[in-house]
Order: C-alpha cells, then sequence, then structure tokens
C-alpha cells in the first residue's frame, strides 16, 4: 500500500497540542507498517461529499481523516471527532477535468458562495470565459462564484480554492497576463507539478517522520512548481534566484545546496550568507532536510562568509586577524583629515568616500584611486581633489598597517587574491543566501571560492532588503547571471494584506544587481486582518498602545515568543517596548547577532536584528518622522549620492522590519508617522 500525506494533513497537526501531536504522529507510523491492524477502526463517514473518505481513530475524541483508493492511503486532516467529521463533510478530492491535477476542493452551498462573492465593486472575472478559468484550475462548482467576484470577494476565496487557481487569479486581478496552462504529459494526478505542493507519497517511515516531525516547515516537503524547477535546473555558469520577502529564497538555496551534493558525490558544498544568525539558522534547516548524519550533509560546509575569509587568512598568515571597523575605523579617517587633509573636505565626505569607493574597490595606491570608478556619488572629483582626498586616504592605509590591522573589506581582496594562485580550490559549488548584502569584496571573495564551470554559483537575494551595501554591479565583481536569472513570485510567510502593506513601501521596481530589474509583483494565499498604523501623543501612550495590542494578542491565543517589537535604534525600542511589556507582566529577550532568537519571552530588537526572521505577530514602533529616516545622520551627508542611498537603505529597512510579521502587523510613532508610508496609510 502506498501512503501520501497532504499539506492539510501536516498544517491541521500543527494546531493539536503537543500530547495529541505525539498520538497522531504514532498512529500514522503504526498505519503506515500495518494498515489492517483492527484498532484503527478504519471506518466509513455517514454524510460524506466524498465516499473514499476514511476515518482512522488515534483516541476516544481524537480522529484522522484519510482518503482511500485501490492500492494507496492519504492522510488528509487530523482533529477532534466533531471537527475532524465536519471537515470531511465538506470536502472531496478529485482530478481537474483541464488540468489533470489532484485537488482537495471544498464544496459549499450556493448560498454560502452568494455571501462570499456579494459584489459591492467592479467584477474582476467576468469577462473571462469559464472555459479559460477551468484551464487555470478553478473548481468546476466554483466557476459561476469566480466570475461574480469583486476585490474584497476574492480574499474572502483565499485558502477556500486550490493553492494554483488561486494564484493564478490574483495574478490576473493585478493586470498581470496569465497564458493557459499546458498541460503536462506523462503525468499522473499525484505527479502533476501543481499537485505536488499538496501532496506526498512517501516511501518509507523515515519520509514520513520527517513531514510530521516538522509540520511547520512544509517546505522540507512541499514545493511550489517554480521552486522545484529552480532547484532542480542546470546552469552553465553563475545563476540567481531574486524575490520578494518570504518568497521562499532560502527554501530555494537549501534544497539546491543538498541538491548538487547529491548530484556531485565528490564535491565540497558552501552554503554561505552575510550574518553568523543566518548561517546558524540554514545550518539548523539543513540538518532538518538532510538529516545531520546525512553523508550529503557531511559535504556542505555552512558558514557566514566573513567566518570564511577569516580562516583562510590566518591559515595563509599565520597570525592573529585583527580587524577595525565601524567607529574606530572612521576615527582614522576623522584623525587624518585633521593632519593632512587641510579643509579640502569635510570628515563626513572623506568617511563615505573611503567606505564606498577606496575600502569597497580594494584600492592601496594612488593610481588605482585615481582611476577608480564614482558611479553613485553625487559629487563628481576632478584630479586635484582627487589628490587631495587621496593624501588622507594614503594615512589612513599607512596607520591600519602600523597598527597590525585589517578592514573586513581587506582581507576578501587578500584572500581572493591567494585563491587565484591555487591550483585547486576550497569548494566546487556555492549557495549564497541574502547576496543583495554582500559589496564587491565579498563577491569577488565568493568568485574565488569555487572553480568557473556549471552550477558554480548561485545566489539568493532581494534588492529590496539591501540594508549593509549601495547599490553596485555583480558584473564588475566578476559574477555574470546575465539569462540565468529566476524570480519567485508566490509569497508563503505574510497575509495578503501585511504583503501589500509591506510592497507599498517601495517602488514598483527595483535596480538588482544583477542588471534586471526586480518588480514587487508577489502574491500571497493567506488572509488576515489589514496592518494597523497609529499616532499616539507621547511615548507613554504610545507604550500602552502597544500593551493593549499584545494583551489583545495573548487573550487572542498568540504566545509571547511568536511576538516582536522592532525600532529604529536599541533606545527606541527599550523605551516603548520595555514600559508596554512590564504593564502586561512579559518578560522581554533582546535579539542578538550571536545566537538565533530562543526563549518564551516577547522579543525585541532593532530594525537591523530583524534580518532573516519572522514572528507570528509584529510591532515597529517609534516609526515617526525623525526616527525613520534618522534625521541625524540624514542632515549630516553632504553628498548626493550619500543621501540617496541612506534614504533607500532607510526604506528598506521598514520594508525589512515589517515583512517579519507573518500574520498581524503593527505600525505605532508619535507625532507625524514616517514618510516612507504611504499619504493613505499616514491618516
Amino acid at each position: 500500500m502506498s501512503l501520501i500525506i497532504a499539506e492539510t494533513f501536516t498544517k491541521s497537526l500543527a494546531h493539536l497540542t503537543a500530547a495529541e501531536q505525539a498520538a497522531a504522529k504514532q498512529t500514522a507510523f503504526d498505519f503506515q507498517i500495518n494498515p489492517a491492524a483492527p484498532g484503527f477502526n478504519f471506518e466509513t463517514l455517514e454524510r460524506p461529499k466524498d465516499p473514499n473518505f476514511r476515518s482512522l481513530r488515534v483516541s476516544q475524541d481524537l480522529r484522522i481523516i484519510a482518503h482511500q483508493l485501490s492500492g494507496s492511503t492519504m492522510l488528509c486532516y487530523v482533529d477532534h471527532h466533531d471537527k475532524a467529521y465536519h471537515w470531511a463533510e465538506r470536502r472531496r478530492i478529485e482530478v481537474h477535468p483541464s488540468t489533470g491535477a489532484a485537488q482537495i476542493v471544498e464544496v459549499v452551498e450556493k448560498e454560502v458562495v452568494k455571501t462570499i462573492v456579494r459584489a459591492q465593486e467592479p467584477l474582476l472575472f467576468a469577462q473571462h470565459e469559464p472555459d479559460y478559468l477551468l484551464a487555470l484550475g478553478v473548481p468546476t462548482e466554483w466557476l459561476d462564484a469566480v466570475r461574480q467576484v469583486d476585490q474584497a470577494g476574492l480574499e474572502k476565496l483565499i485558502g477556500r480554492l486550490p493553492e494554483e487557481a488561486m494564484e493564478r487569479l490574483m495574478e490576473l486581478a493585478v493586470g498581470n497576463p496569465v497564458p493557459r496552462p499546458v498541460r503536462p504529459s506523462a503525468v499522473t494526478p499525484l505527479t502533476h507539478p501543481d499537485a505536488q505542493r499538496r501532496f506526498r507519497l512517501l516511501d518509507d517511515q523515515q519520509q514520513l517522520r520527517q513531514a510530521l516531525d516538522y509540520p511547520w516547515e512544509k517546505w522540507i516537503v512541499f514545493l511550489h512548481p517554480s521552486q522545484r524547477q529552480i532547484i532542480e535546473k542546470s546552469f552553465k555558469g553563475p545563476g540567481s534566484v531574486t524575490g520578494s520577502a518570504g518568497t521562499g529564497k532560502s527554501v530555494v538555496g537549501i534544497h539546491r545546496a543538498a541538491g548538487l551534493a547529491r548530484l556531485y558525490p565528490n564535491s565540497r558544498v558552501l552554503l554561505t550568507t552575510f550574518s553568523r544568525t543566518l548561517a546558524v539558522r540554514l545550518a539548523q534547516n539543513l540538518d532538518l532536510l538532510l538529516g545531520a548524519d546525512a553523508p550529503e550533509r557531511g559535504r556542505i560546509v555552512v558558514e557566514h562568509l566573513h567566518k570564511i575569509a577569516r580562516d583562510l587568512w590566518v591559515d595563509h598568515e599565520s597570525m592573529q586577524l585583527n580587524i577595525i571597523s565601524g567607529k574606530p575605523l572612521m576615527s582614522l579617517v576623522d584623525e587624518a583629515n585633521a593632519t593632512v587633509g587641510n579643509g579640502a573636505f569635510s570628515s563626513a565626505f572623506l568617511r563615505a568616500e573611503w567606505e564606498n569607493i577606496v575600502d569597497s574597490q580594494g584600492i592601496r595606491t594612488w593610481e588605482e584611486y585615481q582611476n577608480a570608478s564614482r558611479m553613485h556619488r553625487g559629487k563628481s572629483l576632478g584630479t586635484r581633489q582627487k589628490l587631495a582626498a587621496w593624501r588622507v586616504f594614503e594615512v589612513v592605509h599607512s596607520r591600519i598597517q602600523d597598527g597590525g590591522f585589517q578592514t573586513w573589506d581587506g582581507v576578501c581582496y587578500d584572500v581572493s587574491k591567494v585563491l587565484q594562485g591555487l591550483e585547486k580550490q576550497p569548494f566546487d559549488h556555492i549557495v549564497a543566501d541574502e547576496s543583495q548584502d554582500f559589496g564587491p569584496p565579498e563577491l569577488v571573495l565568493l568568485r574565488a571560492l569555487a572553480p568557473a564551470g556549471d552550477n558554480d554559483l548561485f545566489l539568493c537575494g532581494d534588492a529590496g532588503q539591501r540594508i549593509y551595501k549601495s547599490r553596485f554591479s555583480w558584473l564588475g565583481s566578476g559574477i555574470d547571471i546575465r539569462g540565468r536569472s529566476s524570480r519567485l513570485k508566490l509569497n508563503y510567510r505574510t497575509t495578503e494584506p501585511i504583503r501589500r502593506f509591506a510592497d507599498e513601501l517601495l517602488p514598483g521596481a527595483l535596480a538588482g544587481a544583477g542588471g534586471e530589474q526586480e518588480c514587487r509583483d508577489s502574491v500571497s494565499l493567506l488572509n488576515g486582518p489589514a496592518p494597523e498604523v497609529h499616532s499616539y501623543s507621547s511615548a507613554i501612550d504610545e507604550s500602552r498602545g502597544l500593551g493593549e495590542w499584545i494583551g489583545a494578542l495573548v487573550d487572542e491565543g498568540f504566545k509571547p515568543n511568536e511576538i516582536a517589537i522592532f525600532a529604529r535604534t536599541e533606545a527606541s525600542v527599550t523605551e516603548r517596548a520595555l514600559v508596554g511589556l512590564k504593564d502586561l507582566g512579559f518578560g522581554a529577550h533582546k535579539l542578538s547577532d550571536d545566537e538565533p532568537p530562543s526563549g518564551d519571552d516577547v522579543f525585541i530588537g532593532t530594525m537591523h536584528r530583524a534580518k532573516g526572521l519572522e514572528f507570528r505577530a509584529v510591532a515597529v514602533v517609534a516609526a515617526g518622522d525623525t526616527a525613520l529616516p534618522m534625521r541625524s545622520v540624514l542632515d549630516n551627508l553632504e553628498d548626493r549620492g550619500d543621501k540617496e542611498d541612506f534614504l533607500e537603505q532607510e526604506r528598506h529597512l521598514l520594508y525589512v522590519a515589517c515583512s517579519r510579521a507573518r500574520e498581524r502587523l503593527l505600525v505605532s510613532c508619535t507625532g507625524e508617522p514616517t514618510v516612507f508610508l504611504s499619504p493613505a496609510r499616514r491618516v
């Protein structure tokens, strides 16, 4: 007997208590071994819309709904007796007449449908022929409803229609053309690409255990067809995937690293990213996907790129690495300017020039600086001006060297030169997540870590989440992805109202580092309440409002550790969050770069700490017009290019913070809200 697991089963399993989950899992394991055992009470239902549904006894009150056909059984749903039976009485599993994919179809009475599609605005799909909507995967009994739906009614259909139909309808609703899908040949209803996003044939108990042990991590078992296509695609050189927050870029990266390790049995694969915390999370997820002891897992190194650079530098130099960065490094620029600058430039301008041009491009000599590209810098410099600036930078280089220091950019360039002289590079294939936050030095290092060849580099990123580096070209760093870039468009993390709110913070299209335009054209198939925006007269009032919002969430069933509070600065998040949480009697756990989130308290941190995380509910506080963008920084920037870069990064920071929310989002401030919110949201 073949055992199939449906995505609806893992989703319903996640809503049970820990004890109930354990009992349901054990029943599933036992049933897979011996489905004929009498204790399961495997029996038909009284009023099913689908006669193949069966009830499988877990305990006195807990039931698994299964679907049985000749030679196969599908686990579809699990819940308490009455709820489980009610779910089964309103659904049917069928093969779609047009696409050929197996679907779980909700069967709803016409009176119920009328309340869903009651239209008050222009109809979205009335002009489309039923045959075309059927080809998009809309179930036959929902065709009339879809042709009568408006925008509000469309969002009410989320979770009711099969995912592929809902995804295509939402594309149509925003004006994107959706070609009639071509029915693939030589596939069964369950191996159809549309069906594989919700059904999985399990060959053994290990696969079943993996599917049930991590019900929230559905990406381990169920993949969108577009994700699977990118994961399995072979590239003649570097490739990339882009997508808005929550579209599963990291999922693609993890699966692709695992796939490369399987495809090339003798290879060494590097899965890397920008920060230590994200690298830890990638390693944990890779362990879930492959198993910590799997041979393929042993050939995949998961580490953040600066750690790789540090280790290689220390091995080559046989000495300790002392990094100078941040304020100490900028102080050297200030001191050098005071010594030899002769008032030609302000220290603020020279600090930005050092970060964006000199150190970022690995410039060590006057000739290199004289010929360097200063693209995106607002102020042009003649030869005499460049020479005056170089006198300052020459002193900075000298003091760094005399102090026995290195900058991270310098380390990346030094290690890259060493690697280029080796006969064999450390890795055969590299997958880099959050690649939008790598600058030229890191990309040059990535290129040097693996030899050029098929599937050598694969970069995952989103220009809308670039919060550390200014815009630049990957091609200029030796990485050419032209013609080998893919984009993900389905958001798995956030509800559609939150997705739309976050995307409205950014322009409709952003320039990607690969030379392509990255459009904010994703859709979400999750629904929920609209984000809330509140303005208060004082910080105390804002803290109290935050406390009331969190209290209401907890009353609704949210756990404190499913909630996060972010602000632009440490001072703001402490001032707003701690007062609001103290009134509720909740503790606060500060997020850090050194460890992934853990604990039972509400998480708090700066917007930079939000990177790579997700929570059921997120509050972004102190989001006023003087905090976002930070006026104290913006007002001290002189170069037009610096101002543009800073405003872009501040806007991206707010986008990153808001897009961490899965179900609920609050943005609050004192006084006027940030200018990054649309005028309609600032009211």
